[in-house]
């Protein structure tokens, strides 16, 4: 299959070849309570490491470039652990109009930042965190409420990009209602992060969807109690 970069980028399935518009980019509903979907998106190596050298980029490619772009293509917000923002030193998104929600406990974030000055950026804080510069959003005390704070984003898709931590909280709260995941063909070695931190239960999913594009997969996992 031939390669081709962004929204003409086509991935194959059984149903044939799509663009990776269609396959990632379509419009999400809201639940019956209005609770915005929440999907988790992230990209593993064949040995299940998430970085090299604590960033995801040598990781991906255009055909996850252009996966990456589809599913925020239909995102209403992005939510998105204060560490994976400072490591992957995130900019102000191709969207003007999407919303990045950064989880800090402390509001230890560079608010002088490409993301906040766009007005793109809002830090997501316990209600007794330390004042901020920038808009922000307060739920929970002592630690964020993410519940509270998903709510309060509205909207129809929350796209959560990591880190493993704030994963793995959501996934312990019941939050998540699916895991897009982007297996890429290498392997790195060593004793590097997962897509989540240590759970207090496995969380068991379903595979619902796979897509290939060249050497890399793309796999779409769903709660199987939802």
């Amino acid at each position: 299959m031939q390669v081709v970069f962004a929204e003409s980028h086509e991935v194959a399935g059984t149903d044939g070849d799509i663009s990776a518009l269609e396959a990632f980019g379509y419009q999400r509903t809201p639940h019956a309570d209005g609770r915005p979907q929440v999907e988790i998106c992230m990209i593993s190596t064949i040995d299940g490491a998430i970085a090299v050298d604590g960033v995801s980029g040598p990781l991906g490619g255009p055909p996850d470039k252009a996966a990456f772009s589809a599913l925020r293509s239909a995102a209403t917000s992005v939510l998105v652990g204060a560490g994976t923002v400072r490591a992957e030193h995130y900019h102000r998104p191709s969207r003007s109009d999407l919303q990045v929600a950064v989880v800090s406990h402390r509001g230890s974030v560079d608010t002088t930042s490409e993301l906040f000055t766009s007005g793109c950026g809002v830090l997501v804080l316990p209600v007794d965190a330390p004042a901020v510069d920038t808009r922000n959003i307060r739920v929970g005390v002592g630690a964020v409420d993410l519940a509270a704070a998903i709510a309060q984003l509205g909207g129809s898709f929350i796209q959560v990009e990591g880190g493993a931590v704030l994963n793995a909280q959501l996934l312990t709260l019941g939050l998540v209602d699916a895991i897009n995941l982007t297996l890429s063909p290498n392997i790195v070695g060593g004793s590097a992060d997962h897509i989540v931190t240590q759970l207090a239960v496995p969380h068991d999913f379903r595979l619902t969807r796979v897509l290939r594009d060249g050497d890399f997969v793309f796999c779409r996992y769903e709660p199987t109690s939802k």
